[in-house]
């Protein structure tokens, strides 16, 4: 019946549930492997892994889905992932599927490093001891590792000098969660040993006071603490023999027996402080000479008659040997070469010889050749009778081909030349000549197979692809690469940047290292800034330059200060959508107090008696720009930056301009900027050498709208230029002192300001001008003419008032007395201001005429022989200030407009105020400092009581020098 046939089903069901679920029970496969040896793998499932990731496990293994399971198989994967150490135990299970078998990894992690502290490292910064470690964050944490990070701990401590370093660690209480743990290195860094005395020993020829100037060691002293390091110590060994080798000693040795340090006691009856003696035992050899170079191709063939180290670029199949062309001709080469033929007879610099074929070899990387090869062969000649006459007897030699490869090694080797030094020098007879033979081979184009970052732990590796010059697969190129790690330093996230090439997978292709050390790109800031017309003010800023390591910038900015008061936000995007298009926002806020010229209160024989009128001006708004970067250095920028501003506060002395534009309230400012720039320079952040360029121009209301109407043109222009370092062109052998470079940087600004009219309005200009008091342009103080004060008595009343175009040019050469921080300066500024008038049309022709006729009244007034005394007031008029002090020139000639128009005539020496100086610059990250003494100079052409002729003098009213503080670099 149904009820009977019910319960036989649900019996045979059971039956059928317990059969399945037997038979595909999980169990251990490794020691029932052969119940799956052979099935087909339908799934590979891992258990247990906290901290590594599925994908980083899977890609250790060979096996994947669909492929048989096999007992090799199987044997090479567990060998594998125990053989990357990050698991202590792994079982491996299996489960029947109805059509195959599926792999499952049961893993027993080892733990991970959550943090590593360091207690106890003052002398030795952390992040220094955290780059040599081979331990990590986030790395497995095994007993091998942790030994081997603390003997690297105490090996740094050693390489700096701490003989008495003590280390030991403690490992935390691992969490269950995580399988993290924290570990602690504590550190007794103990007292530094100072040196008392360095020993060189062997010398014959070279001074050994000589060598000790050029070692980084140093004696203890009242000057020098003399602190002993060890990896100076392996530095200055090397300094030595290369010291020696570039004096022409080129067998000089240190012998071991006698090269060493040793640990004393400074005093040995009382033993109180322990010192090191260090000792250096030189074996000079030698003294060798100059005999000039030979350059030559490999231009050996194949069997084919291809070349076979001669570049194939130019030389494709079935070229005739005769017509081979190499990259560089040989006459290319020697006239780069530091060592010629005029100086045969020389002293032979291994440096000289080391630089020469290094140039060779960066010549070819340029061109692509990575993998050219420069062989030298070096001949020795000994300056003798007997020597020289196996090279002036050719024709005794047996065979023709002999006799021309005798000749030709005469005039290789310079014979005569040495023929002549023997004959006139006698004395010269024994010396030690070398001759190199350079031979090339180009060998094939190189190309980038691989790009492999290391180092980026915060920083996205995006963010450092996207600004290398080349990418994989592109011919190598050493001045993109040399450019695409210049790149990568100025993003400002790393404090080191290297580039290593490694061989790739066959003789045309190469591997790229590039390898970072991340600094922190986070800043909280506060400081200080001064300027002669903004003033004093404080802020705070804080910002992170590598949001989440996208390279993107965020910032807000608070500035507080009696004339200045600023707030600002900013967001950058550089690379929008991976693109080197950059996306710019900010919103601002800003209160400016503005000094401007007063009525004139008083009239005393056309001197004005003036007191000072200010006003406040405040602006709020927001910007957003994009930017393109194209060919390499070069880039375009465009910007719309809408406002509101409002001028407030006026004195009582104020213009009636001003008093008409606080009657104004609220007004609308709409700008748009345009520019192009090119910046190849080493280092934005300390340049030495490269230039750096912007023209860009401002059109603001007109079609825009708004109450202000002007174009601007911005072109500016900065070259560096590095003239030496302190090892005065290698004279010194220091590479510390290679830091220390003497830079001149060449600046020029300008800016050009067009009035326009509005498009959609009618607008008064006398009420409401169309180029603002706070668009106008000033000129002195630390900020574009130092030495000078924005209101200076030996400008035209024009330019104290502001004007609408400024043209500034300065040069400064600094001296580093510590390169990071401070440097000696000596500068040259020049500037001018101009008007946009004409003599002839336009609203200012009336002043023009009205000058110029007053000019001719006053001096037909003046006549001496009918009015002396007005002839004499015209006199002191023209040549004495109010003060009684002499002026430089008449007030007709400084005074008169048409020297003040901007016009291709009036851009002379003579319009312009120059100055020169010296001082301080400090840079203190979060208070630059800057501290100058700067005099005034008048332009004479070279006349007119110039010093001794020169085109510069003093001001005889005003010889002194000024002093000039600034603080931030706030330079035109």
């Amino acid at each position: 019946n149904l009820k009977i046939r019910k319960s036989y089903q649900a019996v045979i069901s059971s039956i059928l549930v317990l059969f399945i679920l037997s038979y595909s029970t999980v169990t251990d496969l490794l020691s029932k492997r052969t119940d799956y040896i052979g099935k087909q793998i339908t799934d590979i499932v891992f258990r247990g892994n906290k901290n590594t990731l599925p994908e980083d496990i899977y890609a250790k293994i060979e096996m994947r889905k669909g492929m048989p399971l096999t007992e090799k198989l199987l044997n090479k994967d567990l060998s594998s992932l125990f053989s990357t150490g990050y698991f202590y135990n792994i079982d491996i299970q299996g489960e029947i599927t109805s059509n195959g078998v599926k792999v499952i990894f049961e893993l027993n992690e080892r733990p991970r490093v959550e943090e590593i502290e360091f207690i106890g490292a003052d002398e030795v910064f952390p992040s220094d001891l955290r780059d040599k470690m081979p331990l990590k964050e986030n790395e497995v944490v095994s007993p091998e590792k942790i030994n081997t990070a603390k003997e690297m701990i105490l090996k740094k401590y050693r390489d700096e000098g701490f003989f008495h370093a003590y280390v030991k660690f403690e490992i935390g209480k691992l969490n269950p969660k995580t399988n993290l743990v924290k570990i602690k290195f504590i550190i007794d860094e103990g007292d530094e040993i100072p040196v008392s005395k360095i020993n060189i020993m062997g010398t014959k020829n070279i001074d050994s006071a000589e060598l000790q100037g050029i070692l980084e060691l140093k004696e203890a002293g009242f000057i020098e603490s003399g602190n002993f390091k060890e990896t100076t110590y392996e530095t200055d060994k090397q300094k030595i023999v290369a010291y020696l080798k570039s004096k022409g000693y080129l067998d000089a040795e240190l012998i071991n027996e006698g090269t060493n340090w040793e640990i004393h006691w400074e005093n040995p009856r009382i033993k109180n402080k322990r010192v090191i003696i260090v000792n250096f035992k030189i074996n000079e050899g030698d003294l060798y000479f100059f005999n000039g170079y030979s350059t030559a191709h490999d231009l050996s063939v194949e069997p084919n008659g291809q070349p076979m180290f001669l570049n194939k670029e130019n030389n494709p199949a079935g070229t005739l040997k005769e017509n081979f062309k190499p990259v560089f001709e040989v006459k290319y080469l020697e006239g780069l070469y530091e060592f010629t033929n005029d100086d045969v007879g020389e002293i032979f610099d291994e440096g000289k010889f080391v630089r020469d074929r290094a140039m060779i070899n960066e010549l070819y990387s340029g061109k692509g050749y990575l993998f050219a090869q420069v062989a030298p062969k070096r001949r020795y000649l000994n300056l003798s009778d007997e020597d020289l006459k196996q090279y002036e007897n050719c024709s005794s030699r047996r065979s023709p081909a002999d006799v021309k490869e005798c000749e030709e090694d005469a005039e290789i080797l310079n014979i005569k030349k040495l023929r002549k030094l023997l004959t006139e020098d006698p004395e010269s007879k024994g010396k030690k000549f070398v001759h190199v033979d350079f031979l090339i081979r180009e060998n094939n184009l190189a190309y980038v197979e691989n790009i492999i970052i290391k180092g980026n732990k915060k920083t996205l590796e995006k963010v450092i692809r996207r600004e290398l010059l080349f990418k994989t697969g592109d011919l190598f190129n050493s001045q993109l690469v040399n450019r695409s790690r210049e790149r990568i330093f100025n993003l400002g996230y790393f404090k080191e940047v290297n580039f290593n090439m490694r061989p790739g997978s066959d003789e045309t292709k190469m591997n790229l290292i590039v390898e970072v050390v991340e600094q922190p790109t986070g800043t909280i800031s506060m400081g200080g800034g001064y300027g002669t017309i903004t003033g004093f003010s404080i802020f705070t800023e804080l910002g992170e330059n590598n949001l989440n390591g996208t390279g993107q910038k965020v910032s807000g900015r608070l500035e507080f200060g009696p004339l200045r008061k600023m707030f600002q936000l900013t967001w950058t995007e550089p690379w929008i959508f991976d693109k080197p298009w950059s996306l710019t926002m900010s919103l601002f806020y800003t209160s400016q107090v503005l000094n401007v010229g007063a009525a004139a209160i008083t009239e005393n024989n056309n001197q004005s008696i003036k007191e000072s009128a200010s006003f406040e001006r405040s602006r709020v708004g927001v910007s957003a720009g994009i930017g393109h970067r194209f060919f390499i250095n070069w880039s375009h920028f465009h910007r719309y930056s809408p406002s509101f501003f409002i001028s407030s506060r006026p004195t009582s002395l104020v213009s009636d301009q001003v008093l008409a534009e606080v009657s104004h309230g609220w007004q609308f400012r709409s700008q748009l900027t345009n520019g192009i720039s090119f910046d190849n320079r080493d280092n934005i952040f300390n340049s030495t050498s490269g230039t750096s360029f912007v023209f860009s121009v401002d059109n603001v209301g007109q079609y825009l709208g708004g109450q202000s109407h002007f174009d601007q043109i911005r072109p500016m222009f900065e070259f560096f230029h590095t003239w030496f370092d302190y090892t005065l062109f290698g004279l010194i052998r220091s590479n510390a002192l290679r830091r220390w470079r003497v830079v001149q940087e060449f600046r020029t600004s300008s800016v050009f300001t067009y009035e326009r009219v509005p498009v959609y309005h009618k607008q008064d200009k006398q009420t409401n001008p169309y180029i603002q008091i706070m668009d106008l342009n000033y000129l002195g103080g630390y900020e574009s003419l130092r030495g000078w004060r924005f209101d200076d008595r030996f400008y035209p009343t024009e330019w104290r008032n502001g004007s609408a175009s400024r043209v500034l040019f300065g040069s400064e050469l600094r001296f580093p007395i510590e390169p990071s921080l401070l440097w000696f300066v000596v500068f040259f500024d020049a500037g001018a201001m101009y008007e946009e008038i004409n003599r002839s049309v336009g609203e200012r022709a009336k002043s023009f005429k009205d000058f110029d006729g007053l000019v001719r009244q006053q001096r037909a007034l003046a006549n001496p022989l009918i009015n002396p005394e007005a002839a004499m007031n015209l006199y002191l008029y023209e040549h004495f200030d109010s003060s009684g002090k002499k002026t430089p020139e008449s007030p007709f000639r400084t005074e008169d407009p048409g020297r003040l128009v901007l016009s291709v005539n009036n851009i002379a020496l003579d319009r312009f105020r120059f100055s020169w100086g010296f001082g301080l610059r400090i840079q203190i990250p979060v208070l630059p400092l800057r501290l100058y003494f700067a005099q005034k100079l008048r332009y004479t052409g070279g006349d007119g009581g110039g010093w001794n002729g020169h085109p510069f003098t003093t001001y005889e009213a005003d010889k002194g020098f000024k002093f000039v503080f600034g603080i931030g670099d706030f330079r035109f």
